[in-house]
C-alpha cells in the first residue's frame, strides 16, 4: 500500500497518461487555424470521436469540431443499450444483427466498466404459438455469434413473478443483451483521441465547407463561446454531424446524397428500482417493441418511434409519447409501480434513417420499418456519414477512416483496433486495489471511489495531490469528477457537467445537491455571472421536464 503523496504521484506517472492533459481553449483555437490537417472531423458524437481517435492513433493530424457539446445529440440520448438488434430479425436484416452481436461481444470484453451483459425476458402469452416459434428461431440465430454459453437464450416455463396481474403466460424467453453508459463512451474515445494529438473543440459550429482547386477543404466555423469566426483547412472533412449531416454535405446533382428521414425515440425514467429481470416487450405494430431495464437512478423504459420533420437541438418527448408509454406499462405491468407518480425524468433522441432506394416513396414505410444500416458518401473532399447504430460505432468509424485515407490518396495500412488505448479500462484486480488504497488514504466512501474508478479508471490518480478532490459533491459522487469534467473533458456549462459528464440529471433530484460545487468550479472558467446564468438555464430546463412528467407540459415541437 502506498503511504505518501510522492509514492502516489509516482504511481500516477506510471499508470496515468500525461498526454491526456488538454490545452486551454484559446490555445486549441490557435492550433485549429494553423496549417492543413489530414482530417477535419465534424461532430462530437460517438462516430465522430471514434473516427478522430482511430486517425490520430495512426499518426494523422486531426481536428474535431462539434457545434454543441460533445455527446449532446443522439449519443447521450440513446436507449443506453449495446444490443444486436433482435427486432431487426423480423425485417430479415440479418447482416445488421450479426454485426451488432459481434460488436456487442467485443464491447463486453474490451470495455467492461462501461458496457455489461444484462439478461432480458420476453414474455410469451398462452396460445401465442406463432410468436413463440418466430422468436425461438430468431434467438437461435442471435446465439450463433455469442461467445459465452452462459449468454445463450433459454426457454423459461410458467409465469414470471414480475407479470403478476398481467395476461397468463406460456413462459418467457431469456436472452442476453448489453447495458452501457453512452455519454461516458464518447468521453472515453475523446480522451484517447486527444492523448494521440487530436485537437478538439466543442461549441465550434461549422458553417461553410468549400474545396479548393488543390483539393484542400476550407471550413469556416464560429466559436459559440467566444463569438469569433475562424477558418480551418484539411485534406479531407469527415462529416459525422448526425441529423445535421445532410445540411453540411456539398451539393452534387450528379451524385446526390440519399434522402433521409428522422425518428424520435423517447424514454422515461422512474424512481422505482427495477429488481426483476429486464424486459423486452412486443407492441401491436409489426417490428415495434419496448424495453424495461435497471438504471442507476431507478428504472428506464423506452422507446417510442415518432417521425419528425424538423430538427431541434434539445428534443424532448411529446406529452402523447409519455402517455403512450405509461398506458403500455399500466397494461403490461400493472403492479410494477411504474406510474406517473414515480416518473421523474424523460429524454428523447433523434435517429437519422437513410433511404436505401429512391424507387420507394418517402412515406411508404413507417420509420420503425426502415433499416439502421449506415451510408458513407464522398463528395468534393467531404465524406458524410448518414445513419449508424451505436453498438457498431467502432466498425462504422473504421470504415470511415479507411474511406478518408483513400480520399486523400494515402496508403491504407491495417487499421488499429478502435477498442485499444482507452484510459478508463483497468483490470478488475487493479481497480479493487486502487479502491482499497484510495478509500483508506482520503477517507472517501467506497461507493464514490468505485463509481469514479469505473468511469475514469487510472485517471483518478491525477487527483492524488489534491485532497479536496476526494470530498463528495453529492452522495456517492466525488469532487474529482467535476474537476475532471471541466479541466479535461472541456465542460463549458452547468448542463455539460450535470447531464453528460457526471450524469446526475437522470436522478430524482437531478443532482441539485451538487449544483453549488459545479457552479463554483465553472465560475473559475467562465466567470461568476455566466456560471450563475447557466445554473438558472439548467433549472429552467428541468422545470420543463418536471411539468412534462407531471402531465402539465405543452406539446413538444415535432
Amino acid at each position: 500500500m502506498f503511504s505518501t503523496d510522492t509514492e502516489y504521484s509516482a504511481r500516477w506517472l506510471i499508470h496515468s497518461d500525461p498526454r491526456i492533459l488538454v490545452p486551454a481553449r484559446s490555445a486549441r483555437i490557435a492550433r485549429a487555424t494553423e496549417g492543413v490537417f489530414d482530417l477535419l472531423v465534424i461532430g462530437g458524437g460517438i462516430h465522430g470521436v471514434s473516427v478522430a481517435k482511430i486517425a490520430a492513433q495512426m499518426g494523422l493530424s486531426v481536428l474535431l469540431l462539434e457545434q454543441g457539446d460533445y455527446a449532446s445529440g443522439t449519443s447521450s440520448r440513446s436507449s443506453k443499450m449495446a444490443h444486436g438488434g433482435l427486432r431487426y430479425l423480423e425485417m430479415f436484416d440479418f447482416e445488421q444483427v450479426f454485426e451488432g452481436i459481434r460488436a456487442r461481444e467485443a464491447l463486453f470484453e474490451r470495455v467492461p466498466n462501461l458496457v455489461r451483459p444484462e439478461r432480458f425476458l420476453i414474455p410469451i402469452p398462452r396460445g401465442a404459438h406463432w410468436l413463440k416459434c418466430k422468436l425461438g428461431v430468431g434467438l437461435t440465430l442471435y446465439d450463433l455469434l455469442v461467445r459465452s454459453p452462459e449468454r445463450k437464450h433459454r426457454w423459461v416455463k410458467g409465469q414470471a413473478q414480475v407479470f403478476s396481474g398481467g395476461a397468463p403466460l406460456a413462459g418467457c424467453y431469456e436472452y442476453t443483451d448489453g447495458l452501457m453508459s453512452d455519454s461516458r463512451l464518447v468521453f472515453e474515445f475523446l480522451a484517447s483521441a486527444q492523448s494521440f494529438g487530436c485537437c478538439a473543440l466543442n461549441y465550434a459550429e461549422a458553417t461553410s465547407l468549400v474545396q479548393r482547386a488543390d483539393g484542400v477543404v476550407q471550413v469556416q466555423w464560429s466559436d459559440k463561446r467566444g463569438g469569433g469566426h475562424y477558418e480551418s483547412r484539411a485534406r479531407c472533412v469527415v462529416n459525422c454531424a448526425g441529423p445535421w449531416a445532410p445540411f453540411l454535405h456539398p451539393e452534387d446533382t450528379a451524385h446526390p446524397l440519399p434522402k433521409v428521414r428522422y425518428s424520435r425515440g423517447s424514454h422515461l425514467v422512474f424512481s422505482v428500482p427495477w429488481r426483476e429481470p429486464s424486459l423486452f416487450l412486443p407492441l401491436a405494430e409489426k417490428g415495434r417493441y419496448y424495453f424495461v431495464w435497471p438504471h442507476p437512478s431507478g428504472t428506464l423504459v423506452g422507446t417510442t418511434e415518432r417521425e419528425v420533420k424538423e430538427l431541434e437541438l434539445d428534443p424532448i418527448p411529446s406529452p402523447d409519447e409519455v402517455d403512450e408509454i405509461l398506458k403500455r406499462l399500466a397494461q403490461d405491468l400493472p403492479h410494477s409501480g411504474l406510474t406517473r407518480e414515480t416518473l421523474h425524468y424523460a429524454f428523447a433522441g433523434v435517429r437519422t434513417l437513410p433511404m436505401r432506394t429512391r424507387k420507394v416513396s418517402i412515406g411508404a414505410k413507417g420509420v420503425s420499418q426502415l433499416s439502421r444500416k449506415h451510408i458513407w458518401q464522398l463528395t468534393n473532399g467531404v465524406l458524410t456519414l448518414l445513419g449508424g447504430k451505436y453498438t457498431t460505432f467502432a466498425w462504422t468509424a473504421t470504415e470511415g477512416v479507411r474511406a478518408a485515407l483513400k480520399a486523400i490518396g494515402a496508403d491504407v495500412p491495417e487499421i488499429p483496433d478502435p477498442l485499444t488505448d482507452l484510459p478508463s479500462v483497468t483490470r478488475p484486480e487493479e481497480s479493487a486495489r486502487m479502491v482499497e488504497e484510495l478509500v483508506v488514504k482520503f477517507g472517501a466512501s467506497q461507493e464514490a471511489v468505485v463509481r469514479a474508478i469505473s468511469r475514469l479508471g487510472r485517471l483518478v490518480l491525477r487527483y492524488v495531490d489534491r485532497p479536496h478532490a476526494w470530498g463528495e459533491v453529492a452522495p456517492g459522487v466525488l469532487m474529482l469528477e467535476v474537476l475532471h469534467a471541466i479541466e479535461i473533458e472541456q465542460a463549458e456549462t452547468v448542463e455539460d457537467v450535470m447531464r453528460r459528464r457526471i450524469e446526475l440529471e437522470y436522478f430524482p433530484i437531478h443532482g441539485c445537491d451538487a449544483l453549488d460545487a459545479v457552479e463554483a468550479q465553472l465560475a473559475l472558467l467562465v466567470g461568476v455571472d455566466t456560471a450563475q446564468k447557466q445554473r438558472e438555464e439548467f433549472l429552467t430546463r428541468l422545470d420543463r421536464i418536471r411539468l412534462l412528467c407531471a402531465g402539465l407540459a405543452p406539446a413538444a415541437a415535432s
